[in-house]
């Protein structure tokens, strides 16, 4: 008498058990035409919510932001592998505002070639302004014992009755020298 081999016998088993489920699987499922219009006239109407959306905070914009009043300001980095920790950006002497950078916000800042990041969108009226600005940065492989570089900028702009759009940009002169901040102000083609 020649008994089977117990794990032969058990992968027969299996084998046999699952042939049902193989079957199921390899027939193709009737699509419901109801349900797959449903579900494409729910994406179609999402589209048009985020349109929607999108036109809305556009006019809100316009309309808390004019275009003869309004001012951005943005920061960018151009050293290759600084981090900005913070900048500290007013306006006339106004209340500064001050960014607190994620690490992962300035590792993208400083990447991402010429990325920049609006900080403030605010109204000025036409005619001359201050800006002042404060910044903290350190470069990413430096050890934590290692001092930051800080940094200020002070200046004037004139503003238009035109939208205005300004930058700030971390940059080095040379090699050796220190990071500081370069003001430049953007100007749309009339």
């Amino acid at each position: 008498m020649i008994r089977p081999k117990p794990l032969r016998a058990w992968c027969g088993a299996i084998a046999a058990a699952l042939l049902p489920l193989a079957a199921l699987a390899a027939t193709p499922q009737e699509i419901n035409q109801a349900a797959l219009n449903e579900d494409q006239a729910i994406q179609k109407l999402k589209e048009q919510s985020l349109q929607l959306i999108q036109e809305a905070q556009g006019v809100e914009q316009d309309f808390l932001y004019p275009g003869y009043n309004r001012l951005a300001v943005y920061v960018g980095v151009r050293i290759t592998a600084m981090i900005l920790r913070d900048i500290s950006v007013s306006i006339d002497d106004g209340k500064p505002v001050t960014y607190e950078y994620p690490r992962s916000e300035a590792v993208e800042l400083q990447l991402l070639g010429n990325s920049l990041h609006r900080l403030i969108v605010m109204n000025a009226p036409v005619g001359r302004h201050r800006i002042h600005a404060q910044f903290t940065a350190q470069y990413a492989e430096a050890r934590p014992t290692d001092p930051p570089f800080t940094g200020s900028y002070d200046g004037y702009f004139d503003k238009t009755d035109h939208p205005a759009d300004i930058e700030l940009s971390l940059q080095r002169q040379g090699y050796l020298t220190r990071p500081e901040l370069k003001f430049y102000q953007w100007s749309a083609a009339r």
